[in-house]
């Protein structure tokens, strides 16, 4: 074989040891790409096999023609968490909803229960048509980073995003406060009350007009308690000074806490509302 100009003349044994060299060298970028895309794999959201425990916050919804539309956030953001007990619970975006669930796998069936009746903006009941028509139509989900709620024929319902999981690090204004005559009330002034959780098993806030520090215990799966709470002794307008004791009261008889997406409600031994919380803007 004849070399061009400029071109070097390349045995027949050396051209076979160039190329089983760049064959190795190929190899050897495939087996990186592999163990990288391999790692990348393992660092990313496992998939949610157990619906039990988990909140939600509605971020898309589909109508009658399959299309998905983005979710309202205000002024409150559509929920769902599934219970353990196989109850679900949350928000229309609107009005209040719960229901039961059966989970098998990837395959979920939804039966709704009760709702409240209170009335919506158009755009709201829109979005609530949507979340009461699509729950009895889920037949399968996927989860990991986000839930996608699916029918028989795999058309996307509903799509959430993963809600507050946890008290530790979050704050709460008030919305309603116990009253101790068996009535939650959202007189003015609620707003003013604060609940922040520390990470350390520490809790403060404001109880309307002095501040408020101590400690919290939660226990699985919605256990909570408060340990005795030291207060600063400002004097404070009769309204406020009303909606702090009850609101003190309240606090010493939780035992359980719900978390639904950015909503909290602390209840006393037999269920009833002590505490309802909206969360905190960041």
């Amino acid at each position: 074989m004849l070399a061009g100009c400029g071109d070097a003349a390349v045995s027949p044994a050396a051209k076979a040891s160039s190329e089983a060299a760049a064959a190795s060298a190929a190899a050897s970028v495939a087996g990186s790409a592999g163990a990288a895309s391999g790692s990348a794999g393992a660092s990313s959201a496992p998939l949610v096999t157990d619906l039990a425990g988990s909140s939600w916050n509605l971020t898309a919804f589909a109508d009658e023609s399959g299309s998905l539309y983005p979710a309202s956030t205000a002024p409150d953001q559509g929920t769902l968490t599934f219970n353990a007990d196989g109850t679900f619970s949350g928000s229309t975006g609107c009005n209040r909803i719960a229901g039961t669930y059966t989970e098998d796998g990837g395959n979920l069936t939804m039966v709704p229960g009760p709702m409240t009746l209170k009335a919506c903006s158009p755009d709201l009941t829109t979005q609530e048509q949507a979340v009461v028509a699509a729950l009895p139509k889920v037949a399968t989900f996927t989860a990991n980073q986000t839930l996608e709620l699916l029918s028989s024929d795999g058309i996307a319902l509903l799509d959430y995003e993963p809600g507050t999981a946890g008290l530790a690090g979050t704050s709460w204004t008030a919305t309603g406060i116990n009253n101790g005559k068996q009535a939650v009330v959202s007189a003015a002034g609620v707003e003013q009350v604060t609940l922040v959780f520390g990470t350390d098993g520490t809790v403060s806030g404001v109880s309307a007009c002095n501040n408020y520090t101590g400690s919290y215990t939660t226990t699985d799966p919605d256990g909570l308690t408060f340990g005795p709470l030291a207060s600063t002794k400002k004097l404070c307008e009769d309204s406020l000074n009303q909606i702090e004791q009850e609101y003190l009261a309240a606090l010493a008889n939780v035992m359980t806490y719900q978390l639904e997406g950015s909503t909290l409600t602390l209840r006393d031994a037999s269920g009833a509302t002590q505490v309802a919380f909206q969360q905190a803007a960041a």
